[in-house]
């Protein structure tokens, strides 16, 4: 076993190069993976910052999440003792405790719960400035991480907005470290058929969800109003876009997974758009694993940009000259090679 130690650590026979190598090869774990069928959050952060960055997202999904579903907040109250009883400040022995300890010992018992999401786990991706936050397959099953990014981004948004004209946004969720979020609501193995699949029933459920909710917003046609040309200005509503990203994985070419991404839309009723589509297949190719997502309003929301949106139009400019909301020092993406975006319907997001 010593022996096996030292060889291990590079210190034993072997070429003497293991220092080295481990410096910068990092040995591979299951935490450095992300499950198949795993839902979640990939999350672009400050370098160093990864785990703080995700108990950042953790916190500010966790309260949208109550919101859209309150009775979630509270359940697991109620399981051990009475809900009306207060907590006992009396120990086995019959003697009481102070109750400024007892007190106390609450206080970190509600800080250590607050401190890590039971709905959100941190996953290590052996990246740096790169990390993903694992969402509960149960909760993500009542709402997928997309509808979650959107309207934590939403209420971002709006919050800017209203400070912009001068009202009071409220509170308005906030990170120091966080930049990007990139919902996924499928996970799989980084391959063709695997991306391809994956992404077929992604299409099937979520453009269909948006044609439905189109036709019940518009308002209700008289027989007169009925003509050739409705349906085509339905038509020109409805368009969508690919972005394509791909870390540590030059298996994947760019052109091929847009084109096979975009053939899955239904031909005839989608057209494309590449600044502000409708929807957006996000597929994002991390080592092994590709993570998809359709998105509303992906360019809108600056891409999914937390920080930027939460910004001034004058601190967005200074932020922008200053280089750090990107992540090209972080981020390995393909490039176009001369493909035809137009016609491909996607775009690099470096």
């Amino acid at each position: 076993m010593g022996d096996w130690q030292k060889g291990k650590r590079g210190g034993g026979g072997g070429g003497g190069g293991g220092g080295k190598r481990g410096r910068w090869h990092k040995p591979s774990s299951s935490s450095a993976a992300i499950p198949y069928g795993t839902r979640g959050v990939v999350v672009t952060c400050e370098q160093g910052k990864e785990r703080a960055a995700c108990r950042d997202v953790a916190r500010a999904l966790d309260e949208i999440y109550e919101a859209k579903f309150p009775s979630s907040a509270n359940a697991g109250d109620g399981e051990s003792g009475d809900a009306g009883d207060p907590p006992s400040t009396a120990d086995p022995g019959g003697s009481k405790t102070d109750p400024s300890d007892a007190l106390a010992a609450e206080l970190r018992q509600l800080k250590e719960e607050k401190s890590e999401s039971q709905r959100f786990e941190y996953l290590n991706l052996d990246f740096k400035a790169c990390a993903f936050v694992r969402m509960n397959k149960e909760d993500a099953g009542k709402c997928a991480p997309s509808e979650l990014v959107h309207a934590l981004l939403e209420k971002v948004r709006d919050g800017e907005r209203v400070k912009k004209n001068g009202g009071d946004p409220g509170f308005v969720p906030r990170s120091r470290h966080v930049m990007r979020l990139v919902p996924a609501d499928d996970v799989c193995f980084a391959g063709m058929d695997e991306i391809k699949k994956a992404a077929k029933a992604l299409i099937d459920a979520r453009f269909t969800a948006f044609e439905a909710n189109l036709n019940d917003s518009e308002p209700s046609k008289t027989p007169a109003d009925v003509s050739s040309d409705a349906p085509s200005e339905t038509k020109k509503k409805k368009t969508f876009a690919v972005a394509f990203a791909s870390r540590a994985n030059s298996s994947l070419k760019r052109a091929e997974v847009i084109d096979a991404v975009a053939d899955l839309v239904p031909k005839g009723e989608w057209s494309v758009d590449l600044s502000t589509p409708d929807l957006t297949i996000a597929v994002e190719v991390i080592k092994g694993t590709c993570c998809l997502s359709v998105l509303r309003e992906y360019y809108g929301m600056l891409k999914y940009n937390w920080r930027m949106l939460g910004l001034s139009d004058e601190e967005r400019a200074a932020e922008r000259a200053r280089g750090t909301t990107t992540d090209r020092n972080t981020e390995k993406t393909t490039t176009n090679g001369g493909a035809d975006d137009g016609k491909r319907a996607g775009e690099n997001d470096a």
